[in-house]
């Protein structure tokens, strides 16, 4: 009898426990501007939607008293930025709901602590970037909304690249920038274990002439549409072809050989440039008169000057025998000559002139 009864009270206990660990508090539309502070830690999940909560730091401290919760639905509210590590210690948590907030900033550790989720919402929000190695810790993460923002980009691949389950991911109402940068986007959006919600309907927003586009074929654009030679992103669009190292196989429709490379043309050439100079060196060295008969045909030919005339003035007695003339007058003899040079065999010009010796013997 007393063991009947004893069941019966642990019976009784463990469905009192059970109805405690899926406790919900709803404080939706209650115009709050913080966190309620919970008198209970059993509240599994937490409705916090349709207030003007902001996430401050005294709201952090305030969740952190929520160990237990699962569920947290904080949409509609004023929330601008989640800073990092905002919800560690919240590793319970499998569904955060954020939607329709202000949200333009996510830092890289901000998701720090969440080990257990499962479903993600930043749905209308204002979010333009989200973070390269963004951490998220969890493995178990299947769905994620990110529609009805500003991302015009998105590269979080590897971030995901460790998910253990398939994941959903909702991309559309974004005013996505169709270029060779979103091409990896496109790639592993195609790939079996992403799954695009709404794929129809999430199309490029620019350039112009990819707005036809969705984001999922864009990397099958025409190449002169997409203009992206040389992106390392383009997948390839032949197909692939195995070829041994000594075999030919036909690419495109044309057939192609393996060529070897010309780097051992480049080692001939540098090896002929050094002997030559290596040579050039010895003969300069050995052999030095070469010098003298290079030097020997430097002389230049000195340019023949003009004639020029001098005149000199200089008084002379003349003894004409005549009356009509004093032999006082002073009389002007000017003597011109004219020098003409004529350049020997050695190519010198020798320069004559009249000794002033010779005209004082005149006098």
């Amino acid at each position: 009898m007393k063991t009947i009864l004893l069941l019966i009270c642990m019976g009784s206990l463990y469905n009192q426990i059970q109805c405690q660990d899926f406790q919900e508090s709803d404080w939706s539309g209650k115009n709050l501007t913080k966190i309620p502070k919970s008198t209970s830690t059993n509240i599994t999940k937490l409705n916090l939607s349709q207030n003007n909560i902001i996430l401050d730091a005294e709201d952090q401290k305030t969740l952190m008293r929520y160990e237990n919760l699962t569920g947290l639905d904080l949409s509609q509210n004023n929330i601008l930025e989640l800073t990092d590590s905002y919800f560690k210690g919240l590793s319970k948590i499998e569904v955060l709901i954020l939607r329709n907030n202000h949200i333009t900033s996510i830092g890289v550790m901000s998701l720090v602590g969440l080990e257990n989720l499962r479903i993600l919402d930043l749905s209308i929000n204002r979010i333009t970037y989200l973070p390269v190695n963004i951490h998220i810790p969890s493995l178990q993460l299947q769905t994620f909304y990110l529609q009805d923002n500003n991302l015009s980009t998105l590269d979080i691949k590897e971030a995901l690249k460790d998910l253990k389950t398939p994941l959903h991911i909702t991309l559309s109402g974004n005013p996505w920038n169709c270029d060779c940068s979103l091409i990896g986007l496109s790639i592993w959006l195609n790939n079996n274990t992403v799954i695009l919600e709404n794929d129809n309907t999430t199309m490029c927003a620019t350039p112009k002439n990819m707005i036809n586009y969705t984001i999922t074929v864009m990397n099958t654009a025409p190449a002169d549409v997409l203009s992206c030679v040389g992106s390392s992103d383009i997948p390839s669009t032949t197909p692939s072809i195995s070829i041994s190292d000594n075999s030919t196989a036909p690419l495109n429709g044309t057939n192609t050989t393996s060529s070897k490379g010309n780097s051992w043309t480049f080692l001939v050439g540098v090896i002929v440039v050094g002997l030559v100079t290596s040579l050039l060196i010895l003969v300069a060295v050995k052999f030095p008169r070469w010098y003298d008969f290079i030097l020997s045909y430097n002389h230049h030919r000195l340019k023949e000057e003009e004639p020029y005339m001098f005149e000199e003035e200089f008084n002379v007695d003349f003894d004409m025998g005549t009356n009509d003339k004093s032999r006082d007058d002073d009389t002007v003899v000017v003597f011109e000559q004219t020098h003409s040079f004529v350049p020997e065999e050695d190519g010198f010009i020798e320069d004559k002139y009249i000794d002033e010796n010779d005209i004082t013997e005149l006098n």
